[in-house]
């Protein structure tokens, strides 16, 4: 059972091609994350709306009855919201709520309704105490998915199923034995038993049965009409019909490893063009959130320059970053530009300049932060958030568009402009949309082919080519690009593709073309091979890096009386594993990895590059040593001392040693050396050693380690199995969890 929580969908989950919801290419699907994770929120103020507090903690109420009756009035704090772009009438309107408990704990969370209907799109809680959804949880699976189905059906409107198609997720680092146990379920809306796209909701439910999340992706306005499902394409006609017309294009695709903090790159085939669907009711092609009768032609790549600008870059200054956002934030008459802070700091390894700034007009503020390059002036992110507020008209056509991205490359990115290439097939760039923009997607290019998950995105003005935003998401640092030579040919990973490919009826809406009222049926090329991408150097599917660091989710060690509690800690990213070795509970555990379940266990950990000026404790664990962080982290808290020069990474585990350890994460250090003082119930205590008798008797007394007939056995080595079974002892000894 896999209780993981759910952390960001990388770049990875684009590579895999046959994912439902693949209706963008990969390196769109980024560039589009990237850009919304820019975009701030405008704020409204509560004059300006008719929703009161009251009214929303009223709503809030109706939807968890008696659940939050503890909370006062005074114990929420409201806002009221509206995203870039949105409609002018469709707010959310959002409460948070913090209140201290009698025995000092806090609970905590939000909710965010939105229009006037007041519709729930998210919630979080953080209950005050969680020692009841610790594991082992008193629901199960079953049961928590009971509660998640019961609550979806009596919140949202619409016909909604558990989903059998689960997004491939990331954990950055580990979950503790002090989190409670979180149960991750998503649900898909139907409509007349056929799903709709991008209608999805997310529930989390405590092992306790608590409800702990929610969020509602899409908002979906009440006039939304469906096609009908009469004279429609059969799926057999639609599925040949893309076989028929499928074609590959070969290029790179960058994945990122969180364990390492490394980027890794391969040669991949993928679609070319992006075939979003064919409409089963005309059997035309769903292309860039339009259908088409007709396939694009693909187009070659053409780079933005051949060479790179003759003027070299030169290094800007504070003062010079502050400048050019005043050039390039330009704001209307009745707003006013706040720059609030420049601080210096890196991004991917390469210093820059980050500003952060805000919008004001009257009581209500929006903004966020400018990145420029220290060494070359070049930007790395910035967005115009006023843009939104403007009612542009429509001037320019999309080439004229295009001629003003072009330039703003030239002169916001001239260090890299010729590693970059002009936008192929419609995929690549974006129509004139509601906020009156057109955005451009520059692919990197190396080889000659294009880089997924590399790319240079610019969006202008449809006015006058004013710049919007502009993003810089490439790839410098990479030096083992694989030969295309090395790829196998096109036929043959075609026939692959035709093996795997099938049509699944769905509706879908083009809402990048205003059409966000109307479903229609459309039938999308899905793969067998879902959660994999087609490897062009091996000639076959392969899982992406995003797959292969996922902790398992079945079971490890099985018919042995410590299984739950191994495979748990596994799952939970506490014990790594090895699939060339297999665990045996039953084996003595090295210093190493039970100093890893201990801490682990205790406190999380997150991948990442090690501090460069951070100096080891001890010769043989250095900073590119796997158990660095634990081994370091352990020495600041005081459960292993550095008075020798190395850490016996590789010895066993005594278990009057892990007394010692488990006393200080306790931080009961200070009452064991006052050994004299303590009994030791135990037959063999004249066997324990002098110096560590305090730490047995405490660890004994507070009901973490046990004797066995009688005797405590301090030399015996310590087992993976009973070490396990330790940490859960120790993690409900905690603070929080008392």
């Amino acid at each position: 059972m896999n209780y993981r929580k759910i952390g960001i969908v990388s770049l990875s989950t684009a590579l895999a091609i046959g994912s439902f919801t693949a209706s963008v290419s990969a390196e769109e699907a980024a560039t589009k994350q990237t850009e919304a994770e820019g975009e701030q929120m405008v704020e409204i103020s509560s004059a300006d709306v008719d929703f009161t507090k009251e009214d929303l903690i009223n709503r809030f109420n109706e939807l968890f009855p008696s659940r939050f009756d503890s909370l006062e009035n005074s114990d929420f704090r409201m806002s009221h919201l509206r995203g870039p772009g949105s409609e002018e009438d469709v707010l959310t309107h959002h409460l948070s709520f913090d209140r201290e408990t009698t025995d000092g704990k806090r609970v905590y969370g939000n909710v965010r309704f939105i229009g006037e209907e007041l519709q729930l799109q998210s919630f979080t809680y953080q209950p005050g105490n969680v020692q009841d959804a610790l594991y082992p949880a008193e629901v199960t699976q079953e049961e928590a998915e009971a509660v998640a189905r019961e609550f979806v059906n009596n919140t949202a409107s619409g016909d909604y199923t558990l989903s059998e198609q689960q997004r491939p997720t990331i954990t950055a680092g580990n979950q503790t034995l002090t989190d409670p146990v979180e149960y991750q379920f998503t649900f898909q809306r139907m409509k007349n038993g056929i799903p709709v796209q991008h209608q999805t909701i997310r529930a989390a439910v405590l092992g306790n049965g608590e409800l702990s999340s929610y969020s509602h992706g899409t908002y979906q306005q009440q006039s939304a009409s469906y096609e009908e499902q009469e004279n429609i394409l059969a799926e057999e006609e639609a599925e040949t019909s893309m076989k028929e017309n499928l074609d590959l294009r070969l290029q790179y695709a960058v994945q990122h490893d969180y364990q390492t903090d490394e980027q890794d790159v391969s040669l991949v085939y993928v679609p070319s063009p992006t075939i979003q669907g064919i409409h089963a009711k005309t059997g035309e092609w769903s292309i860039n959130n339009s259908f088409v009768s007709e396939l694009p032609e693909e187009e070659q790549l053409q780079r933005l320059r051949e060479e790179p600008l003759e003027e070299e870059s030169a290094p800007v200054s504070r003062e010079d970053v502050k400048q050019m956002a005043k050039d390039l934030l330009t704001v209307s008459g009745d707003a006013e530009l706040n720059i609030r802070s420049i601080q210096e700091t890196t991004r991917n390894g390469v210093d820059v300049f980050s500003l952060r700034y805000m919008i004001q007009r009257g009581s209500s503020g929006h903004g966020t932060n400018f990145v420029v390059e220290k060494e070359t002036g070049d930007i790395v992110d910035f967005r115009n958030v006023d843009y939104s507020e403007r009612s542009p008209e429509e001037n320019l056509t999309k080439e004229e568009a295009l001629e003003a991205a072009v330039e703003a490359a030239e002169t916001y990115g001239s260090s890299f402009i010729h590693e970059f290439a002009y936008p192929v097939d419609n995929e690549s760039s974006s129509p004139l949309n509601s906020e009156g923009t057109y955005r451009f997607s520059f692919p990197q290019v190396k080889n000659g082919l294009p880089v997924q998950g590399s790319s240079l995105s610019i969006t202008v003005s449809a006015e006058d080519g004013e710049l919007v935003s502009f993003n810089n998401r490439r790839n410098g640092d990479i030096t083992n690009w694989p030969d295309p030579e090395n790829a196998v040919d096109k036929e043959t990973a075609l026939e692959d593709y035709k093996n795997e490919l099938n049509a699944d009826l769905s509706y879908a809406s083009h809402a990048e073309q205003g059409d966000t009222d109307t479903y229609h049926l459309v039938y999308q090329p899905s793969y067998q091979s879902n959660g994999l991408y087609y490897d062009a150097a091996a000639g076959e599917w392969t899982e992406s890096q995003l797959t292969q660091n996922e902790s398992p989710a079945e079971e490890v060690v099985t018919d042995h009386w410590a299984a739950d509690q191994i495979n748990y800690m596994v799952q939970s990213g506490i014990l790594s594993t090895d699939e060339e070795k297999e665990l045996k509970p039953n084996e003595a555990v090295s210093k190493g990895t039970a100093l890893e379940m201990l801490m682990k266990s205790m406190e999380n950990f997150y991948p990442g590059n090690p501090n460069e000026e951070q100096t080891a404790t001890f010769e043989n664990i250095q900073p590119d040593h796997s158990s660095f962080q634990v081994v370091e982290q352990a020495v600041e808290s005081g459960v292993i001392n550095a008075e020798n020069n190395t850490f016996p990474v590789d010895e066993t585990l005594t278990r009057e040693e892990l007394a010692v350890w488990i006393v200080r994460v306790l931080n009961l250090e200070q009452a064991a050396k006052h050994k004299d003082i303590y009994n030791l119930p135990f037959e063999d205590a004249s066997g324990i050693s002098e110096k560590y008798a305090g730490h047995v008797a405490l660890a004994h007394a507070e009901g973490i380690l046990q004797g066995s007939d009688g005797r405590f056995n301090p030399d015996d080595d310590v087992t993976l199995a009973h070490l396990a079974v330790t940490c859960f002892r120790l993690a409900e000894k905690q603070p929080n969890n008392q």
